[in-house]
Protein backbone atom coordinates (compact mmCIF):
# COMPACT_ATOMS: atom_id res chain seq x y z
CA UNK A 1 0.00 0.00 0.00
CA UNK A 2 2.56 2.41 0.71
CA UNK A 3 4.61 1.23 -2.30
CA UNK A 4 1.49 2.31 -4.67
CA UNK A 5 1.18 5.89 -3.02
CA UNK A 6 5.14 6.69 -3.36
CA UNK A 7 4.63 5.46 -6.41
CA UNK A 8 1.90 7.78 -7.45
CA UNK A 9 3.73 10.70 -5.81
CA UNK A 10 6.97 9.87 -8.12
CA UNK A 11 4.66 9.75 -11.09
CA UNK A 12 2.74 12.77 -10.21
CA UNK A 13 6.05 14.61 -10.14
CA UNK A 14 7.73 13.25 -13.53
CA UNK A 15 4.66 13.92 -14.79
CA UNK A 16 4.70 17.46 -13.55
CA UNK A 17 8.38 18.31 -13.80
CA UNK A 18 8.25 17.03 -17.65
CA UNK A 19 5.32 19.37 -18.28
CA UNK A 20 7.28 22.20 -16.31
CA UNK A 21 10.56 21.93 -18.11
CA UNK A 22 8.70 21.74 -21.45
CA UNK A 23 6.70 24.15 -20.99
CA UNK A 24 9.47 26.64 -19.76
CA UNK A 25 11.77 25.67 -23.16
CA UNK A 26 9.15 25.31 -25.93
CA UNK A 27 10.41 23.50 -29.19
CA UNK A 28 10.29 26.70 -31.89
CA UNK A 29 10.53 26.13 -35.58
CA UNK A 30 12.29 28.65 -38.04
CA UNK A 31 9.85 31.07 -39.24
CA UNK A 32 10.45 31.83 -42.71
CA UNK A 33 11.82 35.45 -43.22
CA UNK A 34 9.25 37.31 -44.43
CA UNK A 35 11.90 38.95 -47.28
CA UNK A 36 11.82 35.60 -49.04
CA UNK A 37 8.60 34.77 -48.98
CA UNK A 38 7.63 37.98 -49.97
CA UNK A 39 10.18 37.05 -52.98
CA UNK A 40 8.36 33.84 -53.51
CA UNK A 41 4.86 35.37 -54.36
CA UNK A 42 4.58 36.12 -57.89
CA UNK A 43 4.19 39.72 -56.79
CA UNK A 44 6.16 41.46 -59.63
CA UNK A 45 3.74 39.27 -62.31
CA UNK A 46 1.03 41.67 -64.30
CA UNK A 47 -1.64 40.58 -65.47
CA UNK A 48 -0.36 40.59 -69.40
CA UNK A 49 2.32 38.01 -67.65
CA UNK A 50 -0.15 35.89 -66.13
CA UNK A 51 -2.78 35.61 -68.95
CA UNK A 52 0.15 35.12 -71.51
CA UNK A 53 1.56 32.21 -69.46
CA UNK A 54 -1.88 30.65 -69.74
CA UNK A 55 -2.48 31.27 -72.89
CA UNK A 56 0.64 29.16 -73.92
CA UNK A 57 -0.27 26.48 -71.48
CA UNK A 58 -3.99 26.45 -73.04
CA UNK A 59 -2.63 26.35 -76.80
CA UNK A 60 -0.69 23.13 -75.49
CA UNK A 61 -3.63 21.17 -74.26
CA UNK A 62 -6.44 22.97 -76.54
CA UNK A 63 -4.93 21.02 -79.78
CA UNK A 64 -4.67 17.62 -77.64
CA UNK A 65 -8.03 17.43 -77.14
CA UNK A 66 -9.33 18.64 -80.42
CA UNK A 67 -7.29 15.65 -81.89
CA UNK A 68 -8.53 13.48 -79.74
CA UNK A 69 -12.82 14.62 -80.97
CA UNK A 70 -11.40 14.67 -84.58
CA UNK A 71 -10.20 10.83 -84.65
CA UNK A 72 -13.33 9.69 -82.20
CA UNK A 73 -11.10 8.85 -79.78
CA UNK A 74 -12.68 11.48 -77.24
CA UNK A 75 -13.18 8.81 -74.69
CA UNK A 76 -13.39 9.43 -70.37
CA UNK A 77 -9.72 8.14 -69.66
CA UNK A 78 -8.10 10.51 -72.68
CA UNK A 79 -10.21 13.78 -72.11
CA UNK A 80 -10.45 13.99 -68.06
CA UNK A 81 -6.57 14.25 -67.62
CA UNK A 82 -6.38 16.99 -70.58
CA UNK A 83 -9.31 18.28 -68.52
CA UNK A 84 -7.84 18.67 -65.39
CA UNK A 85 -4.22 20.37 -66.60
CA UNK A 86 -6.59 23.02 -67.87
CA UNK A 87 -8.44 23.61 -65.11
CA UNK A 88 -5.31 23.61 -62.73
CA UNK A 89 -4.08 25.92 -65.16
CA UNK A 90 -6.84 28.01 -64.77
CA UNK A 91 -6.48 27.94 -61.38
CA UNK A 92 -2.75 28.82 -61.41
CA UNK A 93 -3.56 31.85 -62.88
CA UNK A 94 -6.59 32.91 -60.58
CA UNK A 95 -3.91 32.57 -57.85
CA UNK A 96 -1.37 34.70 -59.54
CA UNK A 97 -3.78 37.05 -60.30
CA UNK A 98 -4.45 37.19 -56.73
CA UNK A 99 -1.16 37.73 -55.35
CA UNK A 100 -0.72 41.14 -57.93
CA UNK A 101 -1.22 44.12 -55.89
CA UNK A 102 -4.67 45.90 -56.79
CA UNK A 103 -2.71 49.43 -56.02
CA UNK A 104 -0.42 48.88 -59.29
CA UNK A 105 -3.20 48.92 -60.88
CA UNK A 106 -4.91 52.51 -60.36
CA UNK A 107 -5.18 55.96 -61.75
CA UNK A 108 -2.45 56.92 -64.51
CA UNK A 109 -0.54 54.06 -63.63
CA UNK A 110 -1.94 50.93 -65.28
CA UNK A 111 0.56 48.43 -66.73
CA UNK A 112 -1.89 47.41 -69.84
CA UNK A 113 -4.95 49.16 -71.24
CA UNK A 114 -8.60 47.30 -70.01
CA UNK A 115 -8.67 46.43 -74.05
CA UNK A 116 -5.41 44.41 -74.41
CA UNK A 117 -6.61 42.51 -71.51
CA UNK A 118 -9.95 42.00 -72.51
CA UNK A 119 -8.87 41.02 -75.66
CA UNK A 120 -6.44 38.45 -74.74
CA UNK A 121 -9.23 36.95 -72.02
CA UNK A 122 -11.61 36.78 -74.63
CA UNK A 123 -9.53 34.99 -76.88
CA UNK A 124 -8.70 32.88 -74.55
CA UNK A 125 -12.29 32.01 -73.47
CA UNK A 126 -12.83 31.17 -77.41
CA UNK A 127 -10.77 28.90 -77.74
CA UNK A 128 -11.66 27.00 -75.09
CA UNK A 129 -15.09 27.26 -75.43
CA UNK A 130 -14.57 26.13 -79.10
CA UNK A 131 -12.57 23.33 -78.56
CA UNK A 132 -14.94 22.00 -75.31
CA UNK A 133 -18.14 22.75 -77.79
CA UNK A 134 -16.79 19.78 -79.82
CA UNK A 135 -16.41 17.37 -76.91
CA UNK A 136 -20.75 17.69 -76.46
CA UNK A 137 -20.73 15.22 -79.40
CA UNK A 138 -18.54 12.75 -77.42
CA UNK A 139 -20.66 13.45 -74.31
CA UNK A 140 -21.61 9.59 -74.59
CA UNK A 141 -18.38 7.99 -73.66
CA UNK A 142 -17.75 10.43 -71.54
CA UNK A 143 -19.78 9.75 -68.36
CA UNK A 144 -17.92 12.99 -66.33
CA UNK A 145 -18.25 14.86 -68.42
CA UNK A 146 -20.52 17.64 -66.48
CA UNK A 147 -18.47 17.33 -63.34
CA UNK A 148 -15.06 17.98 -65.01
CA UNK A 149 -16.73 21.39 -67.05
CA UNK A 150 -18.40 22.63 -63.79
CA UNK A 151 -14.25 22.24 -62.36
CA UNK A 152 -13.55 24.20 -65.48
CA UNK A 153 -16.40 26.61 -64.83
CA UNK A 154 -15.22 27.31 -61.23
CA UNK A 155 -11.60 27.84 -62.06
CA UNK A 156 -12.57 30.16 -65.33
CA UNK A 157 -14.88 32.12 -63.20
CA UNK A 158 -12.16 32.80 -60.62
CA UNK A 159 -9.77 34.13 -63.27
CA UNK A 160 -12.65 36.25 -64.62
CA UNK A 161 -12.99 37.36 -61.27
CA UNK A 162 -9.50 38.04 -60.41
CA UNK A 163 -9.29 40.40 -63.65
CA UNK A 164 -12.35 42.27 -62.86
CA UNK A 165 -10.45 42.31 -59.14
CA UNK A 166 -7.78 44.43 -60.55
CA UNK A 167 -9.12 45.83 -63.34
CA UNK A 168 -12.54 47.24 -62.76
CA UNK A 169 -14.38 47.13 -65.97
CA UNK A 170 -12.40 44.91 -67.95
CA UNK A 171 -15.34 42.16 -67.40
CA UNK A 172 -18.04 44.32 -69.33
CA UNK A 173 -15.17 45.00 -72.27
CA UNK A 174 -15.05 40.92 -72.47
CA UNK A 175 -18.65 40.46 -72.24
CA UNK A 176 -18.96 42.74 -75.45
CA UNK A 177 -16.28 40.48 -77.28
CA UNK A 178 -17.46 37.65 -76.20
CA UNK A 179 -21.54 38.26 -77.44
CA UNK A 180 -20.95 35.59 -80.46
CA UNK A 181 -19.48 32.41 -77.86
CA UNK A 182 -22.36 33.09 -75.12
CA UNK A 183 -24.76 30.23 -76.66
CA UNK A 184 -21.19 28.06 -76.67
CA UNK A 185 -20.69 29.15 -73.10
CA UNK A 186 -24.34 28.12 -72.21
CA UNK A 187 -24.36 24.92 -74.02
CA UNK A 188 -21.27 24.26 -72.18
CA UNK A 189 -22.71 24.96 -69.14
CA UNK A 190 -20.75 26.97 -68.03
CA UNK A 191 -23.30 29.40 -65.35
CA UNK A 192 -20.75 31.05 -63.13
CA UNK A 193 -18.83 32.50 -66.15
CA UNK A 194 -22.30 33.65 -67.88
CA UNK A 195 -22.95 35.51 -64.54
CA UNK A 196 -19.52 36.61 -64.64
CA UNK A 197 -20.04 38.70 -67.70
CA UNK A 198 -23.25 39.63 -67.27
CA UNK A 199 -24.57 37.28 -70.64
Amino acid sequence: MMFSRVFSLFSFLTCFLTFSFVASNPITFPQARSDIVAAAKPQNANVASVLNTLQGQVSDILPEIDSLVASDNATGDSVTPLIGQLTVALSNAANDLAHIPTSGFTGNNKRQSNDEIANLIAGIVTDITSTLDGLLGSAASIPTLGALLSGLDVALNQVLVGLETLLAGVLNLVATLLVDVAGLLSSLSLGLVLGSLGL
